[in-house]
């Protein structure tokens, strides 16, 4: 292959690469933007008549949903239901915790090192270093306590 074959290929992929990360970016832009949708439905579920139990039911998963949007507007990015319950449950034993350092917790909790982290909010791995450093303190956990051990048990 000559350099201007490949010089060609190269500029594809890195049009390619742009219009994916575009997308990614249009995709988790406005997470929970359906969140009134979902809120009109559970008022036309109330005033339906369909049987309690079936009404119930129904009702307790758009509630769930209406949740998860919230959740995930505050985190700024797409989450799925476990990590959903998984934040549920850090905020209710660390209320302290910002939106901002739970997403971090999270992070660290699916297995993504300090230096990926750090890359995915575009700061320097040592900044990154840092928040863990503030995010032990807040925690209250020792200085040889790992907090991916501790988030797993959560």
């Amino acid at each position: 292959m000559t350099k201007s074959v490949l010089a060609e290929q190269f500029d594809q992929l890195l049009n390619v690469s742009a219009e994916k990360a575009k997308e990614i970016d249009r995709v988790s832009r406005n997470p929970g933007s359906g969140r009134m949708q979902i809120i009109e439905l559970v008022s036309l579920v109330h005033a339906s008549d369909i049987q309690a139990d079936t009404k119930r039911r129904i009702s307790d998963m758009l509630v769930r949903l209406i949740e998860h949007s919230q959740m995930e507007e505050r985190c700024g990015t797409l989450l799925t239901n476990s990590d959903v319950g998984f934040l549920k449950r850090l905020e209710a034993k660390h209320p302290n915790i910002s939106p901002k350092d739970a997403l971090v917790l999270l992070f660290i909790k699916l297995g993504y090192d300090t230096r990926e982290i750090a890359r995915r909010r575009g700061i320097s791995t040592r900044g990154m270093e840092s928040i863990r450093y503030r995010i032990h303190k807040k925690m209250g956990r020792g200085k040889h306590q790992a907090l991916k051990t501790y988030l797993g048990d959560l």
